[in-house]
C-alpha cells in the first residue's frame, strides 16, 4: 500500500511510535509502517520540527513535537488559552 491509500488520521497513527522514538532521540533503523520494506529517513530539527520520508513509498511527514506554547514567548506578554 502507499501513503495516499490513507486517512491523516490513519496514517500519524501509525507513525506514533516512529514520533515517539525520534522524540526520545532515536532516529535510526526505523521501519516505515506503511510499506514495511525499507528504514525511514528521520531528522529533527533543534527547533523541534521532524521531519520522516521513506525512500521506498514515499511517506513524508512533518510536524513538530515539543508543544509550541512551552517555548513560545508571545509579543504581548500574555499567553493565550490553549483551547480559546
Amino acid at each position: 500500500m502507499k501513503p495516499q491509500d490513507f486517512e491523516n488520521e490513519e496514517l500519524l497513527m501509525m507513525l506514533q511510535d516512529v514520533l515517539t522514538s525520534a522524540a526520545s532521540g532515536h532516529t535510526d533503523n526505523l521501519r516505515c509502517p506503511v510499506c514495511e520494506r525499507a528504514d525511514l529517513d528521520c531528522a529533527v530539527g533543534e527547533d523541534d520540527w521532524i521531519e520522516v520520508t521513506c525512500p521506498k513509498c514515499g511517506l513524508n511527514f512533518k510536524g513538530l513535537l515539543a508543544n509550541p506554547e512551552e517555548n513560545y514567548t508571545p509579543r504581548s506578554g500574555k499567553m493565550r488559552e490553549t483551547f480559546g
